[in-house]
């Protein structure tokens, strides 16, 4: 493997000591990154905007000569903000959103702006408007969604960490379908000013890449207190994490949950690296929580948000909506506040479950997604997001990483802790990378190129 492709695939760890050790410089780093995302993408689709020429990098921060990719609704200036619609390609914020702010000021660059699902309502990453992104673990294949364009990069070696929104899994869906690490917040750890909203209640910014550790060193940075964010909290600093000694809790009944034979036979191999670790595992009962009816409130609260989000162009420019999204947003007209407030109390069942779930243990973990990545062109499962919904609906703190499997596409196995749990989960998925060996590889399409 080349040196470019050998540090494409590497995680920004990584990158940071060949960088310290004089290997190549800042700039050259961006140059190969920015290059590979000019070579790639018309293949991936996965930048709707691109900056002009390789960015320069910072010469302070923390994170100096990190570059990142930032999902298409997340304000970041001189990009549009379009949320992957046509009636917003050309909608400049003035001014970053907090997030962002938070990034820059240690050191990272932006690269552009990532595809994503129309007006993220949606898991599959199809868009009639700026076309689909593809999976690079296989072209033609969905990368996952909303975040789908995220996914895709970051799975290409293209930046090594990007931006993601999740209401419903929306971060942890690409990374399962991607092979890579996805972490959604506590709601309220990180700041959604300066981002289009989908559902308010379950929207969250996150991180994705292409290891564990690298989540934890920019959610260090992307978690600050926003004071003009309503739901904003004080998430206490990192601190030393007791990991081997969690007693992990797991759904006993993933086959009634829809999940596939082969995500379930991974799922069941994986489950020996954390018994490896020290932790103890034990099987509980979920049945009682409705996965599809909490998926299906959600989506209620989802069209209701992006209704009122969007009602000047709904009033004024409705034809530029594609047929998909114009039937989600006329839904809530046959809807009445009765049928939106029983949305509300089916997904308060999510915070009473967790409750009941974390008495007996302090994780639950289960897998990201039901299947693998399906064909752009095929069916949609309509419960890619039963397993990852709840999160967003208890506002838990969740995050997916990469099963080891030796099935040809990747998936996901997740972690969902307590409110606040967001250190711990962070800890572990950094202690059961080490202890399984798991190292991020380069697709096919992107390590045939010589």
């Amino acid at each position: 493997m080349r040196l470019e492709q050998q540090v494409l695939a590497a995680d920004f760890h990584q990158q940071q000591q060949w960088l310290q050790a004089g290997a190549f410089s800042a700039t050259e780093l961006l140059q190969w990154q920015w290059s590979a995302a000019q070579y790639f993408n018309p293949q991936l689709n996965c930048f709707t905007q691109l900056v002009d020429a390789a960015p320069l990098p910072e010469p302070h921060g923390l994170l100096a000569g990190l570059v990142l990719g930032v999902k298409d609704n997340i304000d970041v200036t001189g990009f549009a903000t379009t949320a992957g619609l046509e009636v917003r390609r050309y909608a400049f914020p003035i001014e970053d959103a907090f997030v962002i702010q938070q990034l820059k000021n240690a050191g990272c660059s932006m690269l552009g702006k990532l595809n994503m699902h129309e007006g993220a309502l949606g898991a599959s990453n199809h868009n009639s408007h700026f076309g689909n992104a593809h999976n690079p673990h296989r072209l033609g294949f969905t990368p996952g969604g909303s975040s789908g364009g995220s996914g895709a990069a970051v799975a290409a070696g293209l930046v090594p960490v990007a931006l993601g929104t999740d209401t419903m899994g929306s971060v942890r869906i690409p990374a399962s379908y991607c092979g890579v690490f996805g972490f959604k917040p506590s709601r309220g750890a990180i700041s959604n000013r300066g981002s289009v909203p989908c559902g308010r209640s379950m929207d969250t910014i996150g991180p994705l890449a292409r290891s564990a550790r690298d989540l934890s060193l920019v959610f260090a940075r992307m978690a600050a207190y926003d004071a003009n964010s309503p739901e904003a909290i004080n998430l206490p600093a990192a601190a030393p994490q007791d990991c081997k000694s969690v007693r992990i809790l797991v759904p006993a009944e993933l086959d009634a949950l829809g999940v596939a034979d082969d995500i379930l036979a991974d799922f069941a191999m994986n489950l020996q690296v954390f018994r490896d670790l020290g932790c103890s595992v034990q099987f509980v009962e979920l049945g009682d929580y409705p996965f599809a009816a909490a998926r299906r409130a959600g989506l209620l609260l989802c069209e209701t948000d992006m209704r009122l989000e969007y009602q000047h162009e709904w009033e004024s420019r409705q034809e530029e909506f594609s047929n998909y999204l114009r039937a989600l947003l006329a839904y809530p007209d046959r809807k009445s506040p009765l049928d939106y407030s029983a949305a509300l109390q089916v997904l308060e069942q999510a915070v009473i479950s967790a409750r009941r779930w974390f008495a007996q243990g302090e994780l639950l973990l289960l897998p990201t997604t039901p299947q693998r990545a399906f064909s752009l062109d095929g069916p949609v499962p309509s419960n890619q997001a039963d397993l990852t919904s709840l999160a967003n609906q208890a506002g838990l703190p969740a995050l997916s990483m990469p099963m080891l499997t030796g099935q040809p596409l990747p998936a996901g196995m997740q972690l969902i802790g307590p409110a606040g749990s967001d250190w711990q989960l962070l800890a572990l998925a950094e202690l059961w990378q080490r202890e399984s060996g798991f190292q991020y590889r380069l697709p096919a399409m992107v390590n045939e190129i010589q």
